[in-house]
């Protein structure tokens, strides 16, 4: 594998692992009551009054709105020439991965996407 395809590999890994799957894990923890501050306790309460087949859309919406939200994140990194993202493996050089990728919102999806390859949740 070359450094180019696991500097990006690795971004997906980290966005993937630490954001999106821990994203979500966060709002299954609130609305399943597990969180503790007000806010979430609020929104738990709140929830309760729901149908189970309304809380299992909520559940299944809640991916799909962290993918839309990381999509659009990846796409403004992707236009916004000053804005660059590098990662530094070893002993390499600084490897942009906007320039490694032929589309970084792209690097999402299919069935060797990153969420496919590195997510430990349902697919948004």
């Amino acid at each position: 594998m070359s450094n180019h395809k696991e500097a990006l590999d690795f971004f997906g890994k980290v966005l993937i692992e630490q954001v999106r799957d821990e994203s979500i894990e966060d709002w299954e923890r609130i609305l399943g009551g597990k969180m503790k501050d007000e806010e979430s306790q609020q929104l738990f309460n709140e929830v309760q009054s729901l149908h189970s087949e309304q809380l299992q859309l909520i559940m299944k919406l809640i991916p799909k709105v962290v993918d839309s939200t990381l999509h659009h994140f990846l796409w403004t990194l992707e236009q916004e020439e000053e804005v660059n993202i590098v990662i530094t493996l070893e002993e390499e050089n600084p490897i942009n991965i906007r320039e490694n990728s032929d589309g970084l919102a792209g690097e999402l999806y299919t069935e060797d996407g990153w969420i496919s390859r590195f997510s430990s949740k349902q697919k948004g």
